[in-house]
């Protein structure tokens, strides 16, 4: 599990007064180099001050005489620690996150901590609490198989899978888990009914990263569903407004290829001794269905559809509608 490799690298570290080098500590932990240097990076995010040194001599080490507040934790307060407060309180862990808390302040006289609040559901969402949290985290903690019965739609599907890792976003968790000799997939937890442990042991695939592979995931499904391009005219005070109404890296994507091509021909224009400012930008977006699309961009102030047709006109209704309904 990530979370005790993480304690065990701070308490290697600690624990030397010289550094280590990356493959000395890859090879006491039994992964690569690159989940390492993964790892490192992770640590340092969350406070502990690690320092690399290249070249004879360097190595792997922590800044000065700073010391880890872990000592006398047990491995459940760790993990409450590691995996953070929503996600410990879903997983049944509440009570070893205070015990934790308490015995990190009392080795610490940092008070920031009580002016930070994460509040992990969205706005109005119903908090869900799947039941088979507790089996799933026994098969990750114990390197067992998973067996399920899934909801697809109107299917029921029997799954034998190998978990990887479960992910919480806005309240709702996801399993990692793949078919043996499969891919990795995602699972909507509270899809999954009748869990039980299979196998008596399992390995996740080499190389497998969660954090990698969620953030593939997610891009890949947004592209799946954004099965028609719809090209806008957007006014640059609006791009905010579209941002927000089509969330996602590929509208991102798209706003700054927009904004490059708008600005090369903005410059073009000068040369020519004319100006092409019109305040809006053209942009080639992906989008959802029809009536999806026209439900987020009716949001959107001064927007205006190019193409296709159907999209533009299916707008110019809605916002009609709107109109009568209001009493213009």
């Amino acid at each position: 599990m990530k979370a005790a490799r993480l304690v065990s690298e701070i308490v290697i570290l600690s624990a030397r007064s010289v550094p280590i080098t990356a493959a000395c500590l890859a090879t006491r932990l039994e992964v690569t180099q690159r989940t390492v240097y993964r790892d490192l990076g992770d640590l340092s995010r969350m406070g502990v001050p690690v320092v690399t040194e290249s070249g004879p001599g360097g190595g792997i080490s922590l800044l000065g005489s700073w010391t880890s507040p872990l000592s006398g934790m047990t491995r459940d307060e760790l993990d409450s620690v590691l995996i953070g407060g929503f996600a410990a309180a879903d997983l049944g862990y509440s009570g070893e996150l205070a015990t934790a808390r308490e015995k990190i302040l009392s080795e610490t006289d940092s008070v920031f901590s009580s002016d930070v609040l994460i509040d992990g559901p969205d706005w109005f969402m119903t908090h869900e609490r799947p039941d088979e949290l507790s089996v799933i985290v026994a098969a990750l903690r114990s390197h067992r198989g998973l067996r399920f019965d899934y909801a697809n739609g109107r299917d029921r599907l029997i799954r034998t899978v190998i978990p990887l890792g479960l992910v919480v976003k806005a309240g709702r968790w996801y399993l990692a888990a793949q078919t043996p000799g499969g891919r990795p997939r995602t699972y909507r937890v509270s899809r999954i009914t009748e869990i039980r442990l299979h196998y008596v042991s399992v390995s996740r695939p080499p190389g497998f990263h969660l954090g990698d592979y969620w953030a593939r995931s997610q891009i890949e499904f947004d592209r799946s569903i954004r099965s028609a391009t719809v090209k806008l005219r957007v006014p640059n005070d609006s791009l905010g407004d579209l941002r927000r109404a089509v969330p996602g890296r590929i509208t991102d994507e798209a706003i700054e290829a927009a904004s490059i091509e708008a600005a090369s021909i903005e410059a073009a224009s000068m040369a020519d001794g004319a100006s092409s400012a019109e305040g809006a930008i053209v942009v080639d977006l992906p989008m959802e269905p029809s009536d999806v699309a026209v439900s987020q961009l009716i949001t959107i102030g001064g927007v205006e559809v190019i193409s296709p047709l159907a999209v533009r006109t299916a707008l110019r209704e809605q916002a009609r509608r709107t109109a009568v309904c209001n009493g213009l």
